[in-house]
């Protein structure tokens, strides 16, 4: 079982349902829809596209609405075609209205004048163009081109080492982010994360629009800014999850911090119980190649190593060549890298922190101690909301885990999760008949044997014995070993 798990970001080389079954076949567990690009309109015929392929394979499969954030970009160019700026030249961004050309362009980011002075740098088009400010007369930023390069309407602007005085939030990401609740969506990835209040605010907004039952989507905080970093244990804390965006990052930073910051991000959220996703780039040159580098091979088992719960692709399978090839491509370096066991590149970190006095803890180090002593690999965990599954995952022991539960949200959300395996089950009324009826659904899978043994454990499970507990359980026989 592939521990290490693969989202995939869909655009219009990924959109159909045929195309969507067979990067599922190939091995994604998770898809991301871009709210930067198309309708709601268009995603929500892919997001019905890609629900339906998966229950046809009968897989579960996470849903994750990534919001645009208040992304700062220059506006049209003349006839739609690029400039090209050169070296020492100047050109003037304004954030007058008008059609951009060799000597000015405009931008959507009112607050421009106001956010730069002179020596001030300007980076677009990802960090691809470098100008630096020379003077600010009312709306119009007078910058000389220090990078030059060929500059597409509608490109980001960066303004390293500035804090912008806008709201991570934009109106456009209120009303998508009612949209993506109702499609009952499992993950909502908020852009432009300076600060935990960003996270507080959002989070409370999903609590407020949640029509499930038991559980809710959760938050994903993008940390892609340097303020990101500075405030990093205080958003870790806020979100339910974090995404290493390397792409601005490395932008909003320097290129050669990113690695240090992905290892940093992804051990700090794991240390608190948190999943994180590693993102951008990841097998860039599959876009036009069937193939890619062994950098980016390299580059994808390092972040394997490093622990992340899911790897992300997104130009590769949205707009590139080769989707359903990226996808097998990274699921077998996923496999390579994982045949190299984690405890032989480094301790888990949850089994060496002081007591916490939680009992979630408690019984996650217990099953993880219970599997080593009686040398088994596999561990089964009845969870309504799909919470305890994610504790005992952060706990990288590289067991099997099986996440069994009641809930249809709660078994696409797990489907995310590093080396977690969602089941649901049916609604069990006695502790003895849910071990059964557990039980049963392993055997089925085939992922147990007669005679096995396993630890299975659970979490708070409404009127049931058998919640927060952990027990060793022999497949076949009527009586657990507590």
């Amino acid at each position: 079982m592939r521990r290490a798990k693969i989202l995939a970001t869909l655009g219009p080389t990924s959109n159909t349902e045929s195309i969507i079954t067979a990067m599922i076949s190939a091995g994604v567990n998770a898809v991301r829809i871009n709210m930067s690009h198309g309708t709601r309109e268009e995603h929500s015929a892919v997001i019905d596209a890609a629900r339906s392929a998966a229950q046809k394979l009968g897989v579960p499969l996470s849903i994750l609405v990534d919001l645009s954030g208040p992304k700062i970009r220059i506006r049209s160019l003349e006839g739609g075609h690029p400039i090209n700026l050169k070296a020492g030249d100047l050109i003037t961004i304004t954030t007058r209205d008008i059609i951009g050309n060799a000597e000015a362009v405009s931008t959507n980011f009112a607050e421009l004048p106001e956010s730069v002075r002179p020596g001030s740098t300007i980076l677009l088009d990802d960090g691809a163009l470098e100008l630096r400010v020379e003077n600010v007369s009312g709306q119009d930023v007078v910058c000389r081109v220090i990078v030059g390069g060929e500059l597409k309407e509608r490109k980001g602007i960066n303004l390293p080492n500035t804090t912008l005085p806008i709201p991570s939030m934009t109106e456009k990401d209120h009303r998508d982010l009612e949209w993506a609740i109702a499609k009952n969506v499992d993950y909502i990835a908020l852009s432009f994360v300076r600060t935990a209040e960003d996270c507080r605010a959002v989070k409370q907004l999903i609590k407020s629009l949640n029509r499930r039952e038991i559980g809710r989507a959760l938050l994903v905080a993008k940390i892609e800014k340097a303020e990101a970093i500075e405030n990093l244990d205080e958003i870790i804390a806020e979100s339910d999850g974090v995404m290493v965006a390397r792409g601005d990052l490395g932008v909003e930073t320097s290129v050669e911090l990113v690695p240090v910051y992905q290892k940093r991000i992804i051990s700090k959220a794991i240390t608190s119980d948190k999943f994180v996703i590693t993102a951008t780039q990841m097998l860039q040159s599959m876009i036009e190649s069937p193939y890619p580098t062994r950098a980016e091979a390299s580059d994808v088992a390092n972040a394997v190593w490093d622990g992340t719960d899911a790897v992300m692709l997104s130009a590769e399978t949205a707009s590139g060549k080769y989707p359903v090839e990226a996808v097998r491509t990274m699921a077998r370096i996923i496999d390579a890298a994982e045949t190299i066991k984690a405890a032989e590149i480094r301790r888990p970190v949850k089994l060496s922190q002081p007591p916490s006095g939680r009992t979630s803890q408690a019984l996650c180090k217990a099953a993880t101690y219970a599997a080593k002593e009686v040398m088994t690999e596999k561990v089964a965990v009845f969870t309504e909301s799909g919470l305890m599954a994610r504790r005992l995952s952060s706990f990288r022991s590289g067991l099997q885990t099986f996440g069994l539960t009641t809930s249809i949200d709660a078994y696409n959300q797990l489907a995310l999760i590093w080396g977690v395996q969602p089941f649901v089950h049916e609604t069990a009324w006695s502790t003895r008949e849910m071990l059964k009826i557990g039980e049963k659904v392993l055997l089925e899978a085939q992922v147990v044997e007669k005679g096995e043994t396993l630890v299975m454990m659970a979490g708070r499970l409404s009127g049931l014995g058998l919640s927060s507990s952990v027990i060793i359980w022999t497949i076949g026989e009527d009586i657990p070993k507590r």
